[in-house]
């Protein structure tokens, strides 16, 4: 049997976290136009096992399992346990448009996670993405003047990279069934878009190269809330809000123009780097779910954001109002079983619907997807997880593009009971 001592499970954890560090900056985790706009494309709640359930969180109280959403969830930690989940994802694309088509796959460290009690109160921390930024495409000049005049003109534009979140949650049992919790979210990481513009003729050939860059580093609170009630038998239910307030994050923008001669010398037309902040929306979600102890789970969950307002980088806006529906649950046949070793694995599944904050000629993005995982329990260490999650955002019409994507994800949670002083070897 495989126990783990709290020393290598702290290693594990260290070892996990520097290798986030010592990640690529420039990856890319995402391939979509409308992470254009804004500060990307905005990360669904949840990790390995949350997020095969639709990423129902705010609602549902699992001492198997971190909510980094709800900070009041920190509380239903067993007061000896530790857990540390950490995971990855493999991201499928295919888009098109009424004209065309492209696929892209990216894969990428998801998230690292650490709960444990101290005294009364649980503590849920780590790291895990917040938006990603990632497009590439080529448009033509089309206009007979310029061509005749200039030859052929092409504009390339690309944009990568994204920001990130650390959060640190406090949650308190206030009474038997309410609890409370504060939390914080340090952002950070940088947004970068490029615009080129290549043409020649037979006199000159030159690029003109255009940038920009927003950094981001700042932090911001949220509250939450839990009510858990015991029903007949074995079924409890669970209620729970979370509430983000409306922030400025404070960061630095950057500009650069460059000219690009046919010796591939340059020269700097514009630099600039200023202090700049990022309004962040108030953000708001509220869950329920029912539970039979050890044996089935079943929670709703919505969520809501106001992105008409944000502006990055004095680009025009196109966002708008974003919510999302929710809905998920897992079922084990025996968690306990000790003969039939399918019957102790967690089935999961769910599925999400959501406005995103995307607007295009006055047409909203929507999303819709379809999600199913699987957690496998190691002998005396925690659980394989696995999830699988199937959608489509946008349309081929109003000219919109449509992606359809498949999601995989795995990850590990690692349990550790400390402080239990036990009578034999």
């Amino acid at each position: 049997m495989l126990r783990l001592n709290k020393w290598t499970f702290l290693g594990v954890g260290f070892w996990i976290a520097g290798s986030v560090y010592a990640q690529d900056n420039s990856s890319i985790n995402t391939y979509s136009p409308y992470s254009m706009y804004g500060l990307g494309d905005i990360a669904q709640p949840g990790l390995t096992a949350t997020g095969s359930m639709g990423g129902i969180t705010t609602g549902v109280r699992e001492k198997r399992q971190i909510d980094y959403v709800n900070p009041a969830g920190a509380s239903a930690r067993d007061s000896l346990t530790f857990v540390l989940d950490f995971g990855g994802e493999m991201r499928n694309f295919y888009s098109r448009t009424a004209s065309q088509s492209t696929t892209y796959n990216t894969a990428n460290f998801h998230h690292l996670a650490l709960a444990f009690p101290v005294k009364r109160i649980g503590v849920s921390l780590g790291i895990t993405p917040f938006s990603s930024v990632g497009y590439e495409f080529e448009r033509r000049e089309l206009n007979d003047s310029l061509v005749a005049s200039m030859g052929d003109v092409r504009y390339l534009y690309r944009g990568e990279n994204g920001i990130n979140q650390i959060f640190l949650n406090l949650g308190y049992n206030i009474t038997q069934h309410f609890s409370a919790g504060v939390g914080v979210r340090y952002y950070f990481g940088s947004i970068s878009h490029y615009y080129n513009v290549q043409q020649n003729t037979n006199a000159y050939y030159a690029n003109i190269r255009s940038s920009k860059t927003q950094k981001i580093s700042d932090f911001a609170p949220v509250l939450g809330v839990q009510y858990a009630q015991p029903l007949s038998g074995t079924r409890s239910i669970a209620l729970g809000a979370s509430w983000q307030p409306e922030v400025n994050l404070s960061g630095t923008q950057s500009t650069l123009s460059q000219i690009v001669g046919t010796s591939n010398t340059s020269d700097t037309a514009y630099s600039s780097s200023v202090a700049s902040s990022v309004k962040l929306p108030m953000q708001l979600n509220l869950g329920a779910s029912i539970t039979a102890s050890e044996k089935w789970m079943l929670g709703a969950e919505f969520g809501y954001q106001d992105w008409s307002k944000t502006v990055v980088m004095n680009n025009p806006n196109e966002l708008g109002r974003s919510y999302s529906f929710r809905l998920g649950g897992y079922y084990i046949p025996n968690r306990y079983d000790v003969r039939y070793f399918w019957k102790r694995i967690t089935y999961r599944g769910g599925l999400r619907y959501s406005q995103t904050p995307f607007l295009h000629n006055g047409y909203a993005v929507r999303d819709m997807s379809l999600n199913f995982g699987v957690s496998i329990p190691m002998r005396g260490a925690g659980y394989l997880n696995a999830g699988v999650e199937a959608g489509q955002r946008g349309a081929t019409g109003h000219g919109l593009v449509q992606e359809t994507y498949v999601n995989f994800s795995l990850g590990i949670t690692l349990f550790e009971a400390w402080f239990v002083k036990y009578k034999y070897e």
